[in-house]
């Protein structure tokens, strides 16, 4: 059942990704600027000078998506019986795989386009996820050993 859901999971954030994809230029700003004036208002409530302007939000929002695919797809791997190791080249193709069918799609929508710049930053992304995730697997899976040898 768990792997099943973090199958459900990882295909929705995929799902998700694509679709933001689809959408046209004009409309992407309006998210991005959206995102950019929630965060301004937060920075002057807060007293904080403002160091984000709305493309350094959009390049954020996709570092961020794209660590929580890879995290969860690595999870989804992991679910299934396979080790990190064993399965890294599985993990990182579709940890490539996903960011260059993103951009792929953004040559279709009006006003977009394709970056090989943004295919590196998403899977950058995909890859600090999946390190975030090893790495807590490391750390549990000693504190379990740990916990058994006392």
């Amino acid at each position: 059942m768990k792997k099943r859901i973090l199958l459900i999971i990882t295909i929705l954030i995929a799902a998700f990704i694509f679709i933001h994809s689809s959408i046209p230029a004009v409309e992407s700003t309006v998210e991005s600027d959206a995102a950019f004036g929630v965060l301004d208002r937060l920075t002057a409530l807060l007293n904080l000078p403002n160091l984000f302007n709305a493309i350094t939000i959009r390049k954020l929002a996709h570092f961020a998506e794209f660590a929580v695919f890879g995290f969860f797809l690595s999870a989804t791997v992991r679910s299934y019986g396979g080790s990190f190791t064993r399965e890294l080249f599985k993990i990182l193709f579709f940890l490539l795989a996903v960011p260059v069918t993103d951009e792929t799609i953004q040559f279709f929508p009006e006003g977009r386009s394709a970056q090989v710049s943004d295919v590196l930053l998403d899977f950058s992304g995909a890859v600090f996820g999946f390190l975030c995730l090893a790495l807590l697997w490391a750390i549990v899976t000693k504190i379990h050993n740990h916990n058994k040898e006392s």
